[in-house]
């Protein structure tokens, strides 16, 4: 009987991998021709985050994630300003047509995803795990047949190997689930909750990474695939673009004065809710740019 249910889980298994062939028969084709200067890069100039912030605003309003519109039309909370945090960013010459940020878990302030799936998380911490978040990603909807998404994923990928990250979680709305369990291979993680800061529901999902580059290689095994998202992902080797995706290491680099103290003028509330312990965090960081000198003198006086 054992045999017999192996068998069946086999050609179930082969016929949906002939569905997603069909899907994804596009997806890796280099549709960068018309773009002026692509190329792929973690985010370091206030213009850049600044460009970024506010593609995801502005996709993110469309669809109604925006609960609470701002003035400035950005998006971005305290994770994403922490020297761990990478903002990936595609550009044509000097803009950003798409971005995906990844933030790394830290002691101090945790996943933006440990506001729903915290005893889950936790559970992956205390295995001694490396885990990151993948959120904020957005393309405008006049870019998006250029599959710049997949150049976004194909470059964390690379990176995520070099960072030496064991899981990579992501939350995403119910609709979405089937997209990135059939293009980017997540499994779910935790069970379908309410989110919020976004008012609508989310699924938590997960890649095992310690397996993941296996997993993709035994589904593209065989010959009669169009489109091998092993090869496509795995090595840097069919579009302009791919000379850029070269990491050496996790990032742990904080922002720049004038950026931090742009984003941090903003929106000061980012800070409203931080513990003591992060508040000193953040000050021992970037109190240069938090304050001015008039307030960095009555925070930190000078005693003669």
């Amino acid at each position: 009987m054992a045999e017999k249910v192996s068998r069946e889980e086999r050609v179930k298994a082969i016929e949906k991998r002939r569905t997603i062939r069909i899907r994804r028969s596009s997806l890796t084709k280099n549709k960068l021709d018309d773009i002026d200067k692509p190329a792929i890069k973690i985010a370091e100039t206030l213009d850049e985050y600044r460009q970024a912030f506010n593609i995801v605003y502005k996709e993110y309003d469309l669809v109604g994630y925006i609960t609470k519109p701002h003035p400035a039309q950005l998006h971005y909370g305290i994770h994403s300003l922490l020297p761990t945090t990478c903002v990936f960013t595609f550009k044509s010459c000097m803009d950003v047509i798409s971005t995906l940020t990844q933030v790394e878990d830290t002691r101090l302030f945790g996943l933006p995803m440990d506001s729903l799936y915290k005893p889950e998380i936790d559970e992956l911490r205390a295995q001694g795990r490396r885990v990151a978040e993948i959120c904020a990603l957005a393309t405008p909807s006049e870019g998006r047949w250029h599959n710049l998404l997949m150049f976004l994923g194909k470059a964390y990928f690379q990176y995520a190997l070099e960072a030496k990250i064991n899981d990579i979680l992501i939350m995403v709305n119910p609709k979405h689930v089937t997209f990135y369990k059939a293009i980017f291979m997540f499994e779910e993680f935790a069970e379908e909750r309410f989110y919020a800061p976004v008012g609508a529901p989310a699924v938590g999902l997960r890649i095992n990474y310690d397996i993941f580059w296996e997993k993709l290689e035994e589904t593209f095994k065989d010959q009669e695939f169009e489109t091998d998202l092993y090869t496509f992902f795995r090595r840097i080797h069919n579009a302009g673009v791919d000379k850029y995706m070269k990491f050496s290491g996790a990032r742990n680099i904080p922002l720049d004065y004038d950026a931090a103290r742009y984003f941090f003028q903003v929106r000061p509330e980012i800070l409203d809710n931080l513990d003591d312990e992060q508040m000193e965090y953040i000050e021992t960081l970037y109190h240069k740019a938090l304050y001015s000198a008039e307030d960095i003198q009555k925070r930190y006086p000078v005693t003669v």
